[in-house]
């Protein structure tokens, strides 16, 4: 099984080419392709230039949406473990991200349902970060999917994004290809043979969309008709 993860600077548009990308396959492949996972957004208030951010909320790939992150003032429902995990000013929402996120990431196995067990699938991890690192499951998981090797590598891929500059698991991810070695000679294409990591940066996000999707294709050798 392979697995692509795009890195690169805060805000840079990372999530947006995720989301071009789900759209792209949701929309090309409904019959042949399972797209499953999540992605993260931020959450602002107020208007305009006035805007400021209070936090982040996870979304599932079918809709589901919980609060990852929130800044104190901005916390809702029952108050949160005095041991709760923070991230500067943000509290982090452990139990809520893992009842989303774990069986979002989960390899499906179809429950029965033959149509959805005969697809190919496309597991999406929007981020592996500071945040999403405080959940020892979620990193279990990771850690399995992209050390399965060439197991199923026609039949299921992981594509993502992982934090430039943080330790933990976006840390072991990063240094399975030597990210700062790559960043130094200024290349775009590094990996091993199951797990291949880009940077996106302001001068390749416009091309990077149609990039992620032909390598999807050939990691599940499929090809439009």
């Amino acid at each position: 099984m392979k697995s692509l993860f795009l890195t690169g600077s805060p805000r840079v548009g990372k999530t947006t080419i995720i989301s071009k990308v789900v759209k792209y396959l949701q929309t090309i492949y409904p019959e042949t392709i399972l797209v499953h996972g999540f992605y993260t957004s931020e959450v602002t208030t107020g208007l305009n230039n006035n805007k400021s951010r209070i936090g982040f909320d996870i979304i599932t790939i079918d809709g589901k949406r919980g609060v990852l992150s929130r800044k104190k003032d901005y916390w809702t429902g029952e108050p949160p473990n005095v041991n709760a995990p923070k991230v500067g000013e943000y509290i982090v929402n452990l139990k809520e991200f893992e009842k989303l996120a774990i069986p979002a990431v989960t390899i499906n196995i179809g429950d029965g349902d033959k149509k959805s067990k005969c697809k190919k699938q496309v597991i999406i991890i929007d981020e592996v970060g500071k945040m999403e690192s405080f959940s020892n499951a979620f990193n279990e998981i990771v850690r399995n999917l992209i050390s399965r090797g060439k197991r199923d590598e026609n039949d299921i891929c992981v594509v993502g994004t992982v934090a430039l500059k943080h330790g933990g698991l976006a840390g072991e991810i990063r240094n399975k290809v030597d990210v700062g070695f790559r960043r130094k000679q200024k290349s775009i294409d590094v990996g091993e043979d199951n797990l291949v990591i880009w940077e996106v940066t302001n001068e390749n996000r416009e091309h990077m969309v149609n990039k992620v999707v032909i390598e999807i294709e050939e990691m599940l050798n499929i090809r439009k008709e």
